[in-house]
């Protein structure tokens, strides 16, 4: 029995074999890069995340250039929240520090909506909250008791305008529970 031979462009069954060594190689070496899970960003409780623990009453100025109309309610952040060092468990949020609304509310069952926080400096943060579609990033930056800086808006349908709001987020006593 002869080797494996293509009839339409008559390559030798030698050829054929040697690509295939040579993509199997090349897969083998690439598949580690393809396999590696992404590793959240450090949120274990520091000094520096200890700092911006706490309730905070969030206020969003006017979208620029123009607003959302009925579509604003998917990208507001509640009004008032508390930033916990709690890490997720579940979707977005796994692995990261949790944000919360006050007063809490009950989680839907099967609720995708994700609320997290990160650290980007010594005095920058960012506070996010998706359901994987649609949602909001607050880039801000501390000034005593109060962060301020921009909000950024997201959705799984293209804008073709960007829309930005100027945001802050200031101290405030957390409720006793």
């Amino acid at each position: 029995m002869r080797g494996f031979e293509c009839q339409a462009h008559n390559f030798p069954a030698m050829h054929i074999r040697s690509s295939c060594f040579i993509s199997s190689i090349i897969f083998l070496l690439l598949s580690p890069q393809l396999c590696r899970t992404q590793t959240p960003p450090n949120t274990e409780s520091t000094p520096q995340t200890r700092l911006l623990e706490g309730c905070y009453e969030v206020k969003l100025g006017r979208w620029w250039p123009w607003g959302f109309g009925e579509e604003g309610a998917y990208v507001k952040p509640p009004n008032r929240i508390q930033v916990l060092a709690q890490l997720g468990t579940r979707g977005f949020e796994k692995g990261r520090p949790l944000i919360r609304a006050i007063p809490r509310q009950e989680e839907q069952p099967g609720s995708r909506e994700s609320s997290f926080w990160s650290v980007k400096s010594q005095n920058q943060v960012t506070l996010s909250w998706t359901d994987g579609f649609v949602g909001v990033r607050l880039e801000l930056a501390k000034h005593g008791d109060e962060l301020s800086g921009w909000a950024h808006p997201h959705f799984d349908a293209v804008k073709l305008i960007p829309r930005i709001a100027h945001a802050t987020a200031r101290r405030i006593t957390c409720p006793s529970e």
